[in-house]
């Protein structure tokens, strides 16, 4: 396989798993109250009773809809680093907002995760360690985009 027929079957993963996750994540949606009621048999830190459910609840529709936020910006760089728009500032403004939509997504999690249920706080200390990967490439992205624009601005 060579590198250009690699590089359309790597993008060519990612949309597809893109759409899983969503996939999977309109199930959770759908059976949200369901899922929390699971959660609901397990131990709590600090909030108990109705009010735990509907911070789980109202919690866990909140980061779908960040989740649903982060794959459609996710979807957008890499479609338009299929079609060869690698280094370009929408690319780095991408990721710098899925920087941001990660950094929401752990605050949320880490609230709920010690009020209501402490095996969130996985999902919290995951996309605390994802952060500063997307920051690292989008600055390096940003670079790349500097370097771009000196070049072709050089005769």
């Amino acid at each position: 396989m060579n590198n250009s027929s690699s590089e359309a079957f790597s993008i060519k993963l990612s949309k597809l798993a893109i759409f899983l996750v969503a996939a999977i994540a309109v199930a959770m949606c759908v059976t949200g109250p369901f899922l929390v009621k699971v959660i609901m048999a397990k131990a709590s830190p600090f909030i108990t009773g109705t009010p735990r459910y509907l911070m789980l609840l109202i919690g866990g529709y909140i980061c779908a809809a960040i989740l649903f936020a982060f794959l459609f910006l996710l979807y957008g760089l890499i479609s338009r680093i299929e079609m060869g728009n690698v280094f370009v500032p929408e690319n780095v403004k991408a990721l710098s907002n899925l920087a941001r939509i990660v950094f929401a997504a752990t605050v949320i999690t880490g609230i709920i995760g010690i009020c209501c249920t402490l095996m969130l706080l996985i999902v919290t200390a995951t996309a605390s360690f994802i952060i500063p990967i997307i920051c690292v490439v989008k600055n390096a992205f940003g670079k790349a985009v500097e370097m771009k624009d000196e070049l072709d601005y050089t005769v």
